[in-house]
């Protein structure tokens, strides 16, 4: 993943929806996952994960033909709004811990976000898998409210990095639950 497309994916969550975690569960990766009630599966590019039934998914390559796909609320009036997002790197996995430290360096330093936990999970099929959960202040948009975030950083066995990401403004009662996307993440074939 370039850094062009890490400062991107980041700025998008970040201003878009002023990037931010929130966890939940246990953080089990292993199974079936669990699929919260309204919510779909996602089916693609290696992976799987659940996401809110209604949403609009977004499938577009990135600039270096890479997959890039966002999911979004159909009501965007009131920004930020919720999001998730999934990059998949082909062949970065030398530059896992960097890319990943970079990362958490623009949560914290330029959205003012608290990491609340960083912690390596195991993901069956993974060589390796990092799980951050960050909350950010009210910042930008027309509605500035807190954001909360899960993400997860993973090197597949094959050298490509992915990278799931979902935030949601924590306005009334959210429609999107960051930790339950999360960990209905699973690699395919694992």
């Amino acid at each position: 993943m370039t850094v062009m497309r890490i400062a991107f994916a980041i700025v998008l969550s970040a201003i878009a929806l002023t990037a931010a975690g929130c966890g939940g569960g246990d953080g089990d990766f292993s199974g079936e996952p669990a699929m919260p009630d309204g919510y779909k599966q996602f089916s693609g590019n290696g992976v799987t994960f659940a996401y809110p039934g209604d949403w609009e998914v977004r499938d577009d390559p990135d600039a270096k033909g890479g997959p890039f796909v966002q999911i979004v609320p159909p009501d965007q009036s009131k920004t930020p709004y919720g999001i998730v997002q999934l990059s998949v790197t082909p062949g970065a996995g030398d530059r896992f811990d960097s890319l990943a430290d970079q990362r958490r360096v623009i949560l914290r330093d330029v959205n003012d976000g608290k990491i609340e936990s960083d912690d390596a999970v195991e993901i069956e099929g993974a060589e390796k898998a990092l799980r951050a959960v960050v909350t950010t202040p009210p910042g930008q948009g027309n509605d500035p409210v807190e954001v909360k975030a899960d993400t997860l950083d993973v090197l597949r066995s094959n050298g490509d990095l992915v990278v799931l990401t979902a935030a949601a403004p924590q306005r009334g009662e959210p429609d999107l639950d960051p930790g339950a996307v999360v960990e209905s993440f699973r690699l395919e074939g694992s």
